[in-house]
């Protein structure tokens, strides 16, 4: 952590302290009160952590020298932003804290239970949460469901990501996020260095409109067919999902190998989706329908009701239906 209490309650910050100057005083964990000592920056940045056995819900220890350099120069750029803010209502402490925008920069892995119950415990108390991944997150062909669990999502501009690049003291948006049956997922980059742009405006850039995307459905059909050939687990476990209704990759109309921004969710699952569809004639037997697939809604940023809604209207209007 960078900011300690003394016993006064005056915050002190780290990067500006001097144990020489200051004396010998106690200093406390603002989260858990309970002490916390000095540890001069070698490597890392000088920071304050706890003693050991001491068990505290804000700060993991052994904090990596990547996520004390992003918090340091974001705290540069953000100016007013609070650093370390503790929100007690919360039990939480978002890395910058300015007004209702919460800051979290995420260097290693999360499980994504911990990360839905920080980013839901935000929205239900009017904050908006804004996560940056670290080096080690950041995807490349390949999103977990931690990376496509912080994506953001708008109708128009589709799905984008922020990321926090502590050696360049840059921000990058991966924007037009897509996922293609060939290559798995691919987006476009936009970095910004410090004071470049205010970085809480920064936060409420939009990209521009998707563009369209080329996609042969013939062709993806025949992936599916290799990967069943291939005996790929996920392909395969959907084939029997299919045949437990009485039908097989083989049996889908070409509409349903048509793309989707949605396949971003589902990836190949959205085929089950759309033959669901086919099987139903009413949008709430639909949604009873496709229960079957399992699929945990973890994306905090997009709402499920508005997303199902979405779909279903896409296959309607690509079954000639709409």
């Amino acid at each position: 952590m960078l900011i300690a209490n003394s016993k006064t309650k005056t915050h002190i910050d780290a990067r500006n302290y001097n144990p020489k100057l200051e004396g010998s005083d106690v200093l406390f964990c603002p989260s858990c009160q309970e002490p916390v000592f000095y540890k001069q920056g070698k490597v890392k940045l000088s920071h304050f952590a706890h003693y050991s056995n001491t068990n505290c819900s804000s700060f993991s220890e052994g904090e990596t020298y990547e996520h004390l350099a992003c918090k340091d120069f974001l705290k540069e750029w953000s100016k007013s932003g609070q650093l370390e803010a503790y929100l007690p209502e919360l039990h939480q402490r978002p890395d910058i804290l300015y007004k209702n925008i919460a800051i979290e920069v995420q260097c290693s892995m999360l499980a994504i239970e911990r990360y839905l119950e920080r980013t839901r415990n935000y929205l239900a108390h009017g904050y908006l949460p804004w996560w940056l991944l670290g080096e080690k997150l950041s995807p490349k062909n390949k999103f977990g469901n931690l990376q496509k669990a912080a994506s953001y999502y708008h109708p128009k501009s589709g799905f984008h990501l922020w990321l926090s690049k502590a050696k360049q003291k840059e921000i990058w948006l991966l924007y037009h996020i897509r996922w293609h049956y060939q290559v798995g997922f691919f987006y476009r980059l936009k970095k910004w260095k410090t004071h470049d742009l205010p970085l809480f405006k920064l936060f409420k850039v939009l990209p521009s409109k998707q563009p369209s995307l080329v996609w042969k459905p013939e062709q993806y059909r025949l992936f599916i067919y290799k990967k069943l050939g291939q005996k790929q687990v996920k392909t395969v476990r959907l084939q029997e999902k299919l045949y437990m209704m009485g039908a097989s990759f083989q049996d889908l109309p070409d509409w349903c190998y048509q793309s989707s921004c949605y396949q971003f969710f589902f990836e190949d699952e959205l085929l089950f989706l759309r033959f669901c569809y086919l099987k139903t004639r009413t949008f709430s037997q639909w949604l009873q329908k496709i229960k079957y697939l399992e699929h945990s809604w973890l994306y905090p940023f997009a709402s499920q009701k508005a997303i199902l809604q979405a779909i279903y209207i896409e296959c309607q209007k690509l079954a000639g239906n709409g």
